[in-house]
């Protein structure tokens, strides 16, 4: 397909762009939209606190549903700061994406006719939704659904009976279990509230079990303290404790993943429409598109299979969806042709 000036005459033929002035156009398009990212990131600096609160509330939610320790790690001495820098270019990313694809698609139309640059131009408010679809459906469904897999798997490792027999408490040198005789019985026992929340203006020294959260809180003068409880019957052999770095950078993939994924119908009409690949030839070939979708699912997708599965599922959803349109879109042009 020929490669032509923006402001080329009626037959573009005679203005064709040499593979320079291509390349100069490309560089152009990667200047300007790496200056809309970088003044995207500028104006979520003073936010990033909130918005990282957001991204973290799914994986909090995941870890309080399986009774884990519901905070981060930070393992080196500038992972703290990195952390502001990473969170800052995830919602930069998505804050300049509207530009980002608008430059894209100005690129692409470059190298076709007048008529189909004019179309494809048209495509962009709709490739901006699409994006943010992608990014939403990650949020709202396939982070929490793969977090939750995740964590939850840590629960399948139960941890294993440590009561030593009689043999090994020689050889541990484990001193006996002494029995206080002054020891309340069961009845005679303190008994915490079990609440379904915090109370309003507990007074100091009160002691409550918050039960969605798990975790025994005792009241300070002016302050709360709590412990993380766990089953005794479902504690796990492994803890989950997430790096923050580690978690922002899986949000960060799957944020281009499922932005880029959601791009899929737009993809497949402009194949058709333009000729390069036409509609019947993606019928023909449906199988390996197929292949071709789950190979690049696993290349954007984080390296767990759930995570695979919930970007494969609504990619080839959306390339059915663009197979649809795109024949339409045939349809419609041959009976205007025959209309003619």
């Amino acid at each position: 397909m020929a490669l032509f000036r923006r402001h080329g005459e009626a037959d573009p033929e005679g203005t064709r762009m040499t593979l320079g002035e291509h390349l100069e156009e490309l560089r152009g398009c990667v200047a300007r939209s790496l200056i809309a990212l970088v003044a995207a990131c500028l104006l979520c600096i003073w936010p990033a606190k909130y918005l990282l609160e957001l991204i973290a509330r799914p994986v909090v939610l995941a870890l309080r549903r399986h009774e884990q320790p519901d905070s981060f790690l930070a393992t080196g001495p500038v992972e703290s700061l990195l952390v502001y820098i990473k969170v800052v270019l995830i919602f930069g990313l998505i804050l300049s994406a509207p530009y980002i694809l608008h430059q894209l698609w100005s690129f692409v139309a470059k190298g076709l006719y007048r008529r189909e640059r004019q179309w494809v131009r048209r495509l962009v408010p709709t490739s901006v939704g699409l994006f943010l679809a992608g990014v939403a459906f990650m949020y709202l469904f396939a982070l929490v659904l793969s977090l939750n897999f995740l964590v939850g798997f840590s629960g399948w490792l139960p941890l294993p009976s440590a009561k030593p027999t009689a043999l090994e408490r020689m050889l541990l040198r484990t001193p006996r279990a002494v029995t206080v005789p002054t020891q309340p019985s069961v009845g005679e026992a303190p008994k915490v509230p079990l609440l379904d929340g915090d109370p309003q203006d507990p007074p100091a020294g009160a002691i409550w079990v918050n039960m969605p959260d798990a975790k025994l809180k005792v009241r300070w003068p002016g302050e709360t303290y709590s412990v993380q409880l766990q089953r005794d019957d479902r504690r796990a052999l492994i803890t989950t404790h997430f790096r923050i770095g580690e978690y922002l950078s899986f949000v960060l993939v799957l944020t281009i993943a499922f932005g880029l994924a959601f791009q899929m119908p737009l993809v497949v009409i402009f194949l058709a429409r333009t000729g390069i690949v036409p509609v019947e030839t993606l019928r023909k070939y449906r199988k390996v598109v197929i292949v071709v979708v789950i190979f690049i699912a696993g290349l954007l997708a984080p390296p767990d299979l759930l995570s695979h599965l919930t970007l494969t599922a609504p990619m080839l959803l959306l390339f059915e969806i663009g197979l649809f349109l795109a024949a339409r879109g045939e349809r419609r042009a041959a009976a205007e042709e025959e209309a003619q």
